[in-house]
């Protein structure tokens, strides 16, 4: 179908947002519901889902009985701890540039006359227009000092004029790019590593996502979701609400789930299509699908220095996860992984929690060798603590 080809694979998510805001109408405009409404977008998609992902948490509260009720939190960008997370690049000066020329030639700014205080001759435009649009005949000039030393010889009346115009368009970009920012998802992060291979050897990871090793790991066998199929209609909700929205969810989650591409380079939106965008009376920015699927591919491309995370993602419309409260049904737990430094209590409430589950739970401690973690069985544990009880009632 979209993405078949060998070379094509190595970034199919892209190619799939492309083709899912292709069907975008007036009224089904979100990725969610664009979805919903061509489930056959999904066709070609299990092919690249891995069989578990692996999620790491703090030993909250919270967590714990998310793990307990098998639910997935979401949450919104703004709470990453990666301030360049989910934000789409822009080129400020470029854009400013861009504007300021495009209303020169519409205002009647270019003018026959030399040395004319109140206006550009053609070549004075030609050069701003060459040095905007990188073929620099003058050397190595930029934009801005270009602009300055011919503002020089102006009028005060027509530096106010233009200095104006930067000032607008500065403030016009920076609010077009905060309201597209200002997206309704909701992301859960994963992680999906081989459990043969690189699972022991992550240990930045526990650091930093579950609270130094005090925290846990859970194991998502996804692989069922493969073997989906989606039948029912809107019409189908009245009838059995519980299987309908069991599969919708499905769904959703399906066709939300992107491994993270590791680059240099941020996704950045051209000044020509920023440009385009309008606001409305509210500040409502009306764009296209073309900035859709720029938005969207934010969400999953990272800086190369994360790569050893390997990370997927699932991402929701916020309306759905508003639905539950930010918290979808996540029946996929096959392992539980205890910190090496988590407390006894809490390693109780695990254990019972992956008992009531009928899950396996493992406790990681650190190899006295090398610079990775063990997997053990709680048997040992469990051995140890009733040794102890048993020591204590005797002695």
């Amino acid at each position: 179908m979209y993405f078949r080809n060998s070379k094509s694979r190595k970034k199919w998510q892209k190619t799939f947002i492309d083709n899912v805001f292709s069907h975008k109408t007036a009224t089904i405009n979100t990725f969610s519901r664009i979805l919903l409404y061509n489930t056959y977008l999904l066709e070609d998609k299990n092919s690249h889902l891995p069989k578990s992902l692996f999620k790491f948490y703090s030993p909250t509260a919270e967590n714990i009985m998310d793990v307990k009720k098998q639910r997935l939190r979401l949450s919104h960008p703004k709470t990453f701890n990666d301030p360049f997370d989910c934000h789409t690049g822009y080129d400020t000066k470029s854009y400013v540039s861009h504007a300021l020329l495009k209303y020169i030639e519409k205002t009647g700014y270019i003018i026959d006359v030399k040395n004319s205080p109140n206006g550009f001759t053609h070549d004075e435009f030609d050069r701003l227009k060459l040095t905007t649009y990188g073929y620099n005949w003058y050397g190595k000039e930029e934009y801005d000092s270009v602009l300055w030393k011919l503002l020089e010889s102006k009028s005060e009346d027509f530096k106010r004029i233009i200095n104006g115009l930067k000032a607008k368009y500065l403030n016009e970009v920076k609010t077009k790019i905060e309201k597209l920012r200002d997206v309704n998802i909701r992301v859960a992060c994963f992680s999906a590593l081989d459990r043969l291979k690189n699972f022991n050897d992550i240990i930045q990871i526990w650091s930093h996502y579950a609270d130094n090793h005090k925290g846990f790991c859970i194991e998502y066998d996804i692989s069922s979701l493969k073997e989906s199929s989606f039948s029912l209609k809107e019409h189908d909700f009245y009838k059995n609400q519980s299987k309908y929205m069991d599969e919708r969810v499905k769904l959703l989650i399906i066709g939300g789930l992107f491994p993270v591409i590791y680059t240099a380079n941020r996704v950045n939106i051209p000044k020509t299509k920023l440009n385009k965008i309008k606001l409305d009376e509210i500040g409502n920015p009306f764009h296209d699908s073309y900035i859709d699927s720029i938005l969207y591919k934010t969400f999953i491309v990272k800086s190369a220095k994360w790569s050893y995370e390997k990370e997927w993602r699932l991402i929701l419309d916020g309306d759905v996860c508003n639905y539950y409260d930010n918290k979808i049904p996540f029946p996929y737990i096959t392992r539980i992984f205890l910190g090496c430094k988590m407390n006894t209590q809490t390693i109780d409430t695990m254990i019972e929690i992956a008992e009531e589950l009928g899950v396996k739970v493992l406790m990681m401690e650190m190899d006295n060798k090398r610079f990775m973690l063990e997997e053990r069985s709680t048997w040992l544990y469990k051995y140890d603590k009733e040794s102890a009880k048993l020591h204590s009632h005797l002695f």
